[in-house]
């Protein structure tokens, strides 16, 4: 009877880790919501990596072109120096910075993280020999698939009256 009791205990506390880790056998299915994150995360790098490229664009009419496919029509992008809104403004905020540092490129230094619809990130802004000029952190919004707002708060940057 002793080990009767004991077998049935053995087999209990088995059959519960088993039921809440799995077996070897068995395969996880992401659920539809994890898929659906993935989804969105996979689009979401898409949208900020085309964010860079536009902000690194030196052809103004692909660059125009990529800032249309980005931005939302009434999108703010705001940064210490100041806060522009629209697609024009932007294409010339982007043209004034790479006028003001020729051949520099800004890049994205971490994952993207967020929830819902905010988003965050780090840049940097370097010469063309890898250099930093600038860096911080990218706080955006997006709606329906486009950037709505992105504000950059800077960790390091030059002195704007020295430019």
């Amino acid at each position: 009877m002793k080990r009767t009791l004991i077998a049935f205990c053995l087999f209990a506390v088995v059959s519960t880790a088993l039921s809440k880790t799995g077996s070897a056998q068995q395969t996880q299915i992401p659920s539809a919501k994890q898929s659906r994150n993935n989804s969105q995360m996979a689009n979401i790098e898409e949208l900020i990596d085309r964010y860079f490229d536009s902000l690194n664009e030196t052809d103004s009419k692909r660059r125009r072109d990529l800032t249309k496919q980005v931005w939302a029509e009434k999108g703010k992008f705001g940064t210490p120096y100041g806060e522009v809104e629209g697609h024009d403004a932007i294409v010339a905020l982007v043209e004034g910075v790479q006028k003001q540092f020729p051949n520099s490129k800004v890049r994205r230094t971490s994952k993207i993280d967020g929830f819902g619809n905010y988003l965050r990130w780090s840049f940097v802004l370097s010469q063309a020999d890898g250099k930093p000029i600038l860096g911080g952190v990218d706080f955006g919004i997006v709606v329906d698939g486009k950037l709505q707002l992105v504000m950059g708060f800077f960790d390091f940057a030059p002195n704007p009256a020295n430019q």
